[in-house]
């Protein structure tokens, strides 16, 4: 709908609107709108509108209305993706959350919805210290009925099948244990995120460090158990994974993965390196499901990064836990990279240069010269970018243990791109001079290539032979 109807003003008119509000409006309105959604005096489209107003709540991230189910996701909130729902990982699936919202208020108990009711009026009356009350009440009774629900369906194939069949999937299951382990530990996960109240963390001080290790010891004491879901919580909120090791070294004497393994900060480790596995699966993924090399060289260079910071904070033993898992994503990465990188791109590289003809030369003749064929900026452009990404892997290769594949397409690009200068500077007296213009391109952007890709020096060379020839041809044509 583009133009006003009947009901009111059309979706355009009302972004017009929305644009025009300042901030301290935005967020004065969305309350009205969140608080009407939730006991409705006037006849508004409510969700039609908040999605209207979603890009911009996104980038202002104003304090939204505290809802029951919106209160009830605070604590895991960082854990929450757009992405389908998985059988493992970390991530909490944003299609899981209705079903499972809906299962807890099917099956909670009386003080669950007293706490919601209770909730509803704090936010009417913006009472803060109610709504911090009521939402604790609410956390503690959700995190029981899941509990008791999964419990229920652990008890045999039907009961699982009847738990999935009220989710809507069987899918949803795995999310909804990990709510209610998060739910166990929401106050001390609230209490860190009032710490660090701007995401994602860039790095944590020395302060910082201090704070985190004295609450992982009162959950370790408060909670025994769940510290695992604490530091999946702190995880999540970093920037850079690597920063948890951190966190993990001002939390132990130990000086080792091997050591660490037997202690409650074995799974956060792992943890990490599961997410650095993530990012391996993506470079695996590479040219095929549509990245070019730059965006492979970004995952590249975050991964080694990583790899370095993780090694860097720990002792990493090549037999200890940690060690086996890191050098097996390493392994993984190299051979990505060897497959994607190394092995699909400098083919486009090279095909953005003249290319020799093939089969036989023409019956009593020469084959045109190489450097009159027609240029293409496009294709030389993107081999430039191309050539870019590949020489940047190639140098963070030794990290990536990849130094065989990048030397050998280093190697490979440098020959070819040798190969098809120099034959274009010798048949470069053949050239008419309508093509003089024409060759100097093709000649810098080999020599570019060349430069990107192995030094100034060979490709100072080609340039000052080809241009040599250039001016040679030029002279003749003008006596």
């Amino acid at each position: 709908m583009t133009v006003a109807s009947k009901n009111g003003p059309s979706i355009s008119q009302l972004e017009q609107l929305f644009d025009s509000l300042s901030t301290a409006e935005i967020t004065k309105f969305t309350r009205a709108i969140e608080s009407d959604r939730n006991a409705p005096r006037l006849p508004l489209p409510h969700d039609q509108i908040l999605k209207i107003l979603r890009p911009r709540l996104a980038s202002l991230k104003p304090e939204r209305y505290p809802t029951p189910m919106r209160q009830f996701c605070t604590p895991f909130e960082d854990l929450l993706t757009s992405e389908p729902p998985s059988e493992r990982g970390l991530r909490i699936s944003r299609q899981s959350l209705v079903p499972i919202w809906n299962v807890v208020c099917e099956s909670a108990s009386a003080e669950f919805h007293k706490a919601c009711k209770d909730l509803e009026a704090g936010a009417e009356a913006n009472d803060k210290s109610r709504i911090f009350s009521s939402e604790r009440r609410l956390w503690g009774e959700a995190s029981r009925c899941i509990e008791e629900q999964i419990r229920i369906s652990e008890q045999g194939v039907k009961q699982e099948r009847a738990l999935a069949t009220r989710l809507g999937s069987r899918v949803h299951l795995p999310s909804m244990a990990i709510i209610a382990k998060m739910l166990r530990v929401a106050e001390p996960v609230i209490d860190m995120r009032l710490r660090f109240p701007s995401a994602p963390i860039r790095s944590l001080s020395n302060s910082d460090l201090v704070w985190l290790r004295e609450k992982f010891i009162e959950v370790s004491a408060e909670k025994p158990g769940y510290e695992s879901q604490f530091m999946t919580a702190i995880l999540m909120r970093l920037l850079r994974p690597s920063e948890l090791f951190k966190v993990i070294r001002v939390l132990s004497s130990k000086s080792d993965d091997r050591s660490l393994g037997s202690t409650n900060l074995a799974s956060a480790g792992d943890m990490v390196i599961d997410m650095l596995s993530e990012i391996v699966t993506e470079v695996e993924r590479g040219v095929g499901s549509g990245k070019d090399e730059h965006q492979i060289l970004q995952l590249a260079r975050w991964y080694a990064s990583e790899f370095v910071r993780i090694t860097r904070e720990l002792s990493i033993r090549k037999d200890g836990p940690w060690g086996e898992r890191l050098l097996g994503t390493r392994r993984r990465v190299s051979q990505a990279i060897a497959n994607t990188m190394f092995g699909a791109s400098p083919e486009r590289v090279t095909e953005a240069l003249p290319q020799p003809p093939r089969g036989p030369a023409p019956r009593g003749g020469l084959a045109p010269p190489l450097f009159s064929q027609p240029f293409d900026a496009e294709k030389v452009l993107a081999a430039e970018h191309s050539a870019e990404a590949i020489a940047e892997t190639a140098s963070i290769s030794h990290i990536l243990a990849a130094q065989s594949s990048a030397t050998k397409a280093v190697v490979e690009i440098k020959k070819k791109l040798n190969q098809v200068g120099r034959a274009g500077i010798d048949g470069m007296a053949r050239l008419e001079p309508p093509d003089y213009a024409n060759a100097q391109r093709h000649l810098m952007a080999i020599v570019r290539l060349l430069e990107i890709i192995d030094g100034p020096e060979d490709a100072d060379l080609l340039r000052r032979r080809g241009m040599s020839a250039l001016r040679g041809l030029t002279e003749r044509a003008g006596r």
